[in-house]
């Protein structure tokens, strides 16, 4: 009975102690004083007993003198009886504290046991000897044991295999020596599938100093430890690829960075991958094909590298390669691999195989002891200049930064930082060129041409904002303005009795590519009520190249409508004869590098007859884009193109000059009455 009250008690010592302070000691409740109780009661009787005695035997000498002896007798029975009276009072008394103490150990005896086993930790005493003696139910619900499996076994039987013997002979010597032991531990269940603890591991030791039991506390961490693990893969990784993200890649740039400090004559390079619009991809054929794409062109791109290079994901479609050790030669021999590499087709799925192109920009860096954050996002910076002057280049090449370039990327983020807030800003502007049939001469469409009028920088260059706004995306959102606009003005036009002719508008294959420009259409044109034959939809060669296999259902929509389409700088891309049959377009328009050289009996003459005549046989109209000499408007008008547009007639205007040059004069010529004029 008090072996096992005491092994309970300081069970729920080691268990509480920490946050309770003691609860059995500070009640005045120790096993101690419980042990010696029985010596105490005879004590405690023993004195009284031996008081007695002595007390009423000299009461009883002093009140009997010269009495009878019988009456001695009667006293003597009489004190008897006293003695036997007080004697079961007294150890009443005594017993009686004895079972409240021992009734308030074993009240805390119960609470303690209801507490351990339904704690959410698992539990396990052992002895001396370290065999296991006790285990609770959580302990049972975590491994899959019963406690009848486990008690009798000795903590070295059920070892994980997880960690070797210094590691335990580890925590034994502190156990030794500080009395406790807290760390993490691999615990293996009853199926043989590990987790990790936390334990606290304590000795419980007798008044002499003794080790008479152990009691491991065990907190199963397996998902915590799980779940920071994922944080630490999300913070470094790309969940997509598996690759090494920014920051990674960053810190393995430091890294490198400063072990070539002490090196002479090798250099750090930085490689900026940046797949050729891959956002037409992820447009024509969804996320799930893009996100393909990239998970591909990561095992591509390992494909091509070794050991010794880096390779991570910079973010959106950009990987990146990290090359130490190296040179400005064996950076450029690496980016030729990974363009050669890129250029086989991909098999996004059985049925769907794209080409894409990528673009590479590369920058080197000096080791440095003290290289980190300020140093590695520097030469990031420096290889995403150098992948943007690729691009500018003609894309699917590389590119080295040189100094000039951080000049130009600074530009490219003021012109970025104001162009997106252009359109809110009422900073756009449309600009018309007029577009005359070669034959009569006669006005019969104009082209609406975007400018940006800057508060301060004045009219920027559409050869500078445009491929910006097409980089960046928000050419969408400055074509659907260009759109509305346009079909504003025309609706005026009309409304004012003008006979403008059709109207030309450039639309960007991301338009068309987002899949619902022939709802903007329908909705742009109930809006004016401007007829559709009045509107005519122009889209580059290379745009209807990069739109992939959905081009003929996207044109066929817009098609639709009842606007006409026209492929526009025709010449400058690779269609063949047999795509341009399956087109739905209603019109050719000459590229200005075949127009700008035309001469008698020239190459460029017999190219542009051949156009003229290829299209013709498609029964399409051909028209040609500036047009800057009468010799080129002589040519063009005798090998039968259709229309023209260019410089020789006027540059694109706005809208007031437009009208007092071309609407008015030709409306008043052909004496047309104000009110609603067909296309």
């Amino acid at each position: 009975m008090v072996t096992a009250v005491e092994y309970y008690t300081q069970l729920w010592l080691s268990v509480i102690a920490e946050k309770s302070g003691s609860v059995v000691r500070s009640d005045g409740l120790q096993l101690s004083h419980i042990k010696r109780s029985p010596l105490r009661i005879a004590l405690i009787y023993g004195v009284v007993g031996a008081l007695w005695v002595a007390v009423s035997d000299q009461l009883l000498s002093w009140f009997t003198a010269g009495q009878p002896a019988s009456t001695v007798a009667l006293l003597q029975t009489l004190k008897g009886w006293v003695f036997i009276l007080i004697s079961v009072l007294l150890i009443w008394a005594l017993v009686k504290v004895l079972v409240l103490k021992l009734d308030r150990v074993l009240n805390l005896l119960n609470l303690q046991n209801v507490v351990i086993a339904n704690t959410h930790n698992g539990i396990v005493s052992t002895d001396a000897h370290r065999r296991v003696i006790y285990v609770n139910s959580a302990y049972c619900e975590a491994t899959g044991y019963r406690a009848e499996d486990v008690v009798g076994l000795t903590l070295e039987q059920l070892r994980s295999g997880n960690h070797d013997e210094a590691y335990y002979q580890a925590i034994w010597q502190t156990v030794r020596t500080q009395g406790v032991w807290r760390g993490e531990i691999v615990n293996r269940r009853k199926d043989g599938s590990l987790y990790h603890d936390w334990m606290t591991l304590s000795q419980v030791t007798d008044d002499d100093g003794n080790v008479r039991y152990y009691v491991a506390v065990l907190s199963d961490i397996t998902e915590q430890k799980t779940g920071r693990e994922r944080l630490r893969y999300l913070a470094f990784y790309d969940p997509l690829t598996d690759l090494p993200n920014r920051a990674l890649a960053s810190e393995h740039l430091a890294t490198s960075l400063r072990r070539l400090s002490a090196t002479v004559g090798q250099r750090a390079a930085v490689l900026f991958i940046d797949i050729d619009d891959f956002k037409t991809i992820n447009e024509s054929h969804g996320h799930p094909m893009g996100d393909q794409l990239l998970r591909l062109t990561a095992e591509r791109l390992a494909d091509c590298l070794d050991e010794s290079h880096y390779l991570g994901r910079f973010g959106g479609d950009e990987f990146l390669v990290v090359m130490s050790d190296t040179n400005e030669d064996e950076a450029e021999r690496l980016a030729m691999t990974l363009l050669d590499g890129l250029s086989r087709p991909f098999e996004l799925t059985e049925t769907l195989s794209v080409n894409v192109r990528a673009s590479i920009g590369i920058c080197l860096g000096e080791g440095m002891a003290n290289a980190g954050q300020d140093q590695t996002a520097r030469l990031f910076s420096q290889a995403d200049s150098a992948l943007q002057e690729a691009k500018r280049n003609g894309k699917n090449i590389y590119a080295f930064y040189h100094t000039g370039m951080t000049a130009t990327a600074t530009r490219r983020l003021r012109l970025e930082t104001a162009l997106n807030g252009a359109i809110t800003r009422n900073e756009l502007r449309l600009y018309y060129q007029p577009v005359f049939e070669l034959a009569s001469g006669r006005l019969v469409g104009s082209e609406a041409l975007v400018r940006w009028q800057h508060p301060e920088w004045g009219l920027v260059s559409p050869g500078d904002f445009i491929p910006l706004a097409e980089s960046t995306g928000m050419i969408v959102d400055i074509g659907e303005w260009v759109l509305a606009e346009a079909t504003r003005q025309q609706c005026d036009w009309l409304q004012r009795g003008w006979m403008p002719g059709k109207m030309a508008v450039n639309v960007s294959f991301r338009q068309i590519a987002r899949g619902d420009l022939d709802q903007v259409i329908m909705r742009l044109l109930s809006g004016s009520g401007i007829p559709p034959e009045c509107l005519e939809l122009e889209l580059t060669e290379s745009g209807l190249i990069a739109l992939g296999s959905n081009t003929l259902e996207l044109l066929r929509e817009i098609r639709d409508t009842g606007v006409t389409v026209a492929i526009d700088d025709f010449g400058t891309g690779y269609s063949s004869l047999a795509y341009l049959r399956q087109l739905p377009v209603d019109k050719l328009k000459i590229d200005r590098s075949f127009v700008s050289e035309l001469v008698e009996k020239g190459r460029d003459q017999e190219i542009v007859q051949a156009v003229i005549a290829m299209a013709k046989a498609l029964r399409l109209q051909v028209q040609a884009e500036g047009v800057e000499t009468e010799t080129q408007r002589r040519i063009l008008r005798d090998v039968a193109c259709d229309t023209y547009q260019g410089y020789l007639s006027s540059p694109p205007v706005p809208a007031d000059e437009f009208e007092a040059r071309f609407l008015a004069q030709s409306s008043a010529d052909a004496d047309v009455q104000p009110g609603p004029a067909p296309c």
